[in-house]
């Protein structure tokens, strides 16, 4: 019998909030692909722009501003892309929520918490909305199986938080 270490724990990894309310994330992520567009078009009007200078001296300087510019603007573009959202697990026999993101054969816990820590849980028919410490907004929950839904409730209860 044979044990391996995850290397993935939470301890090694920050928590980071899954969803922001305010839509903060949307206004960067739009910025940033103004500024990406921003940065290629000038990279491109540095040679197509009437009476630039094909002087040999500026030449290299062109080439040099163009590719930085050119590859920091597809850099923010790239980070204007939303990113995945993580997949939620609910462990009923241990008592948890956990949040994780996966890459590959990676797997990586952002966030964790106990049934016992959660500040507010919400339920109604069979959506459930988990909020975790510092009132955020862990997880929310549609059970399309009556018996996963009732497990989670049951669960839930035996915790203490419905």
């Amino acid at each position: 019998m044979t044990s391996a270490a995850d290397p993935a724990t939470f301890e090694s990894i920050a928590p980071q909030p899954t969803r922001t309310l305010d839509g903060s994330r949307l206004v960067a992520r739009g910025f940033q692909a103004i500024v990406g567009v921003a940065l290629i078009l000038t990279a491109i009007g540095l040679w197509v722009a009437p009476g630039a200078s094909w002087a040999q001296d500026l030449l290299l300087m062109k080439l040099l501003a163009s590719a930085v510019g050119g590859m920091v603007g597809l850099a923010c573009l790239q980070t204007f892309i939303r990113p995945a959202p993580p997949k939620v697990e609910i462990d009923t026999i241990r008592h948890e929520v956990r949040l994780v993101r996966t890459r590959g054969k990676d797997r990586f816990i952002l966030d964790r918490c106990k049934f016992s820590d959660l500040t507010l849980v919400e339920s109604s028919d069979t959506h459930v909305q988990l909020w975790g410490k510092d009132n955020t907004l862990i997880a929310e929950v549609a059970a399309s199986d009556r018996v996963t839904h009732r497990s989670l409730v049951t669960a839930l209860r035996v915790a203490g938080k419905l």
